[in-house]
Formats: structure tokens, C-alpha cells, sequence
């Protein structure tokens, strides 16, 4: 399976529907009319327009997808305008990552580079936070702060991990524990238990140990370039499937590939998603594109001058070098207030 690429093609950002607009759309969905779901071992059976039209660029899932028996309304629901108020600009860093990678990629296998890094990389981007004076808060923290409702400690960051890969719970979070810092992963809910990714037992324990669950889809597919019953079913299965594991509702979405438009952004607000993150590269966040959250890519081999730019903190200096790599390195080491 091949996971989200920033380079993989070209966003552009969510423009609202105008009047007529929306009546062309709402005539659509209209003609789409009743899909059947059909709870059934592997996943779910359809009907109609949604038995076919995978993306080309989406890998099959592997074998024995996680049953996802949750219902949904007999149908793609209508959009509805995007009811956000308006709010301030705030820059803040949302950095995104994929998985770390253990065996150096060959030079013909660049996709596998880009979308990932070293552990030892990785070690030393959270300890130059650390050293930085940096704090990683929340997706939900931001959101608040975006609508005045209360204010963000220095250098705010958000850490952002797609697609739910094992190495989240077995790389990442023991490095994230050692200074306190919080992150997101946006989890396939059709690859959970699969080779490669995280088991249910590993999401349960990464969100008790105070990490975050997002939704990235059930099968990873490019939303924007499938029907929109389609698109519709691969959001709220996903959101469905892991509410039912976690038990409560799940409020964070990444695009696959980030691909979305204005209407594949209004069916994420209608499933009840707080807001949305895309790969569109940069840090200014308002409350009014909260369905359209700018991030950074993290992957391949970036220096620290590079991350520390991406994350707003300042270029380390030789001194703090010297303490990244004694931190990067140690066992524990536990937060400075």
C-alpha cells in the first residue's frame, strides 16, 4: 500500500459552493438515490455505483479486511454549507509524518524515502523540541484557541502521523513518552490488525497512554476522485469502525493522498468531524479552513536546521546540538517545565 504523497499531485484549496452550485449538487446526490449496506464477514457489500471506481494510485488492502458492521443512514446524505464561524489566524506548525523506516529504501524506491525516516532522525527532531522549548498540543487545542476560547503555550506544534503503521506504538510513542508530547495518528480503520500496522490491543493502549486517534478512511482511498456515495461510505465507515473500538467519538480526519474538494469537505462536517487535515504545505490556520488544515511532510532526510524551520522553533546551536545528541540517545529524559 502506497500512503500519502505530497508530491503525488497538486491541491488546491477548499473553495465554498456558491448558490447554484449547491443545487446542482443536492440534484446529484439526489439521482445517486438508496444505497444497501450489507454487514458482511470481509466488510461491506453494495450496491450500485459504489461496486467499483478504486483509485489508481490506491493499493489493494491486504487480505481479511477488519469486519466493519457499523451502520449507517440508508444513503449519502445532502452537504450542507460549511457552518464555521469566522475566526483569527493563527501559525501553527502541523507537521506530519508516516512511518520510520529501519532499512535504508534503495535509490529506485524513492516513494519508500520520502515517506518515511531514521529512528535516529526522529530521536533527535523530538529532543531539538524539547531543547527548543517547543510544545505539542492537540488538533482539539488548536481548535479552541482558533475560536478564542483559550490561548496556546509558547511554540506550539502539532505532530500528525498517517495511516496507523506498528512502528507508531514501537518506535514513536516510547520517544514521544520521554518528554511528555502528544501526537495524532490517523488510522485506516481497514488495515487495522494487518502486517505492518497497529493491532487494536496497540491502538487502545497508544490512546490510554494520552495519544490521539484520527480517522484516514477505511481503504486509504483518494476521496476526490471516487463517486461521492463512495466517498461518503469510506468516511463514515472509518469513523464508525473505530468509534466502536475506542468507544467514544473520533473528531480528528486526514485526507488519503490529501485529496478533498469542497463538497468531499462538507460530507467530512456532516459525519461530525471537528476538522480536517490536508498535505497543502504551510502553517497559517484559521477557524474558517478548519476543513482544509495546512501540514508539513517530515519524510526522507531533512537536517534539523530544516525541521526546526518546519516546526517554528529556532536553529539549534552548536551547544544545543551537543545536548539533541545526548538526548536523542538516553534512555529517559524527562520533561523541563
Amino acid at each position: 500500500m502506497t500512503a500519502d504523497s505530497p508530491a503525488s499531485r497538486q491541491r488546491r484549496p477548499v473553495r465554498r459552493l456558491a448558490a447554484t452550485g449547491l443545487v446542482v449538487l443536492l440534484a446529484v446526490l439526489s439521482a445517486i438515490g438508496t444505497i444497501n449496506l450489507l454487514p458482511v464477514g470481509g466488510g461491506i457489500a453494495v450496491e450500485g455505483p459504489l461496486a467499483v471506481h478504486r483509485t489508481a494510485q490506491t493499493a489493494s488492502p491486504p487480505d481479511g479486511e477488519l469486519p466493519n458492521d457499523a451502520l449507517l443512514p440508508p444513503g449519502a446524505p445532502s452537504p450542507v454549507t460549511l457552518s464555521v464561524p469566522a475566526g483569527p489566524h493563527l501559525a501553527v506548525p502541523i507537521l506530519y509524518y508516516h512511518y520510520i523506516r529501519t532499512i535504508q529504501p534503495t535509490a529506485q524506491n524513492l516513494l519508500s524515502f520520502n515517506l518515511s525516516i531514521p529512528p535516529t532522525l526522529f530521536a533527535e527532531q523530538m529532543a531539538l523540541l524539547q531543547v527548543e522549548g517547543a510544545h505539542p498540543i492537540t488538533l482539539a487545542t488548536l481548535m479552541e484557541a482558533l475560536a478564542g476560547k483559550r490561548g496556546l503555550p509558547a511554540r506550539p506544534v502539532v505532530l500528525t502521523f498517517d495511516d496507523g503503521y506498528a512502528d507508531f506504538a514501537t518506535v514513536v510513542q516510547p520517544v514521544l513518552a520521554r518528554y511528555g508530547f502528544v501526537a495524532t495518528d490517523f488510522v485506516v480503520s481497514g488495515f487495522v490488525n494487518k502486517p505492518r500496522y497497529m493491532s487494536a490491543a496497540q491502538i487502545l493502549k497508544m490512546e490510554a497512554a494520552g495519544m490521539v486517534v484520527g480517522s484516514h478512511t477505511v481503504h486509504h482511498v483518494d476521496l476526490a476522485a471516487v463517486p461521492l456515495s463512495a466517498a461518503w461510505l469510506e468516511i463514515a465507515n472509518g469513523k464508525n469502525a473505530l468509534e466502536k473500538l475506542l468507544g467514544h467519538p473520533v473528531l480528528d480526519f486526514a485526507y488519503p493522498y490529501g485529496g478533498f474538494n469542497a463538497v468531499v469537505a462538507q460530507l467530512v462536517q456532516q459525519a461530525g468531524f471537528r476538522e480536517a487535515v490536508t498535505t497543502m504545505n504551510g502553517n497559517e490556520q484559521s477557524l474558517n479552513g478548519r476543513y482544509e488544515l495546512h501540514r508539513t511532510g517530515m519524510g526522507g532526510a531533512p537536517s534539523l536546521a530544516t525541521f526546526a524551520q518546519a516546526a517554528g522553533v529556532p536553529l539549534p546551536s552548536p551547544v544545543q546540538l551537543a545536548s539533541i545528541s545526548v538526548l536523542a540517545t538516553s534512555p529517559s529524559a524527562p520533561r523541563s517545565e
